[in-house]
């Protein structure tokens, strides 16, 4: 039964422990953390349904090795994926990497009929500028077309796949269908701010975008440039604890 003070002790433990955390988690990386909004919190609810639904955690092993996504978000990509990524439309990730979300969505979706297009420059991270304190130009450059082309074989779809800084390697692709469903993860302010006002202006109505690595530790531009998205009136966006934020096309 629920017992006020038994809550709250736990609460005060739950904090040392969560401290002690942080403060080993920067001594492991040689970095001593100065600003106030970041730390480590372990929540009170315990609900985690990427570790139990089956059919998601057949496609996880066949996707795994082509994404750094963790488990967690790439079952909000999933299920997301399941409710608004429409028939007949167009779903684009920019960042893929080695494509590991777009196989999974591919799954997940295999009975509609979707153009997925694969977007990255392939030469890794690109745009750092003065709002990103840790990124730097060409870091995740570990992965090429190849990569998604044997994961094409791997989940039976062909994918568009689009080589360059996005939105301009875009410039040349006519959109047949309307994009319902979009992933960002580019980890630079500039990146992600570009990419998204092509996509926000591309998106229908009631579409969503996720955009990831918000909140994240090294992360901070995407999180900058996610806190003047919430403030828009032409969108509804709401962050998950997971370092996703959910953006809706009002």
């Amino acid at each position: 039964m629920f017992n006020l003070k038994k809550v709250i002790k736990a609460r005060k433990r739950l904090d040392v422990l969560t401290n002690a955390l942080f403060t080993l988690f920067q001594l492991s990386l040689r970095y001593k953390e100065t600003r106030k909004d970041y730390g480590i919190e372990i929540f009170e609810y315990f609900y985690l349904p990427w570790k139990s639904e089956t059919i998601f955690n057949n496609y996880y092993k066949v996707v795994f090795e082509y994404t750094l996504n963790p488990k967690s978000r790439l079952y909000s990509i999933y299920d997301l994926s399941l409710k608004y990524l429409e028939e007949g439309s167009i779903f684009v990730e920019v960042g893929t990497w080695r494509g590991g979300v777009s196989g999974l969505i591919s799954l997940a979706n295999s009975q509609k009929d979707l153009t997925i297009y694969c977007c990255d420059t392939f030469t890794g991270v690109k745009n750092s500028s003065d709002k990103d304190s840790f990124f730097i130009d060409n870091e995740y450059s570990d992965a090429s077309i190849n990569d998604i082309k044997e994961l094409e074989n791997k989940v039976n779809h062909e994918f568009e796949i689009i080589k360059g800084v996005f939105p301009n390697s875009f410039d040349k692709v006519t959109l047949e269908e309307p994009i319902s469903m979009a992933h960002i993860d580019v980890d630079t302010y500039l990146s992600a701010k570009e990419s998204f006002d092509f996509l926000f202006a591309n998106l229908k109505k009631g579409g969503v975008i996720i955009l990831d690595d918000y909140g994240g530790w090294f992360t901070d531009g995407i999180t900058k440039f996610g806190q003047e998205l919430k403030s828009r009136s032409d969108m509804f966006a709401v962050p998950n604890h997971i370092g996703q934020l959910i953006i809706f096309k009002l």
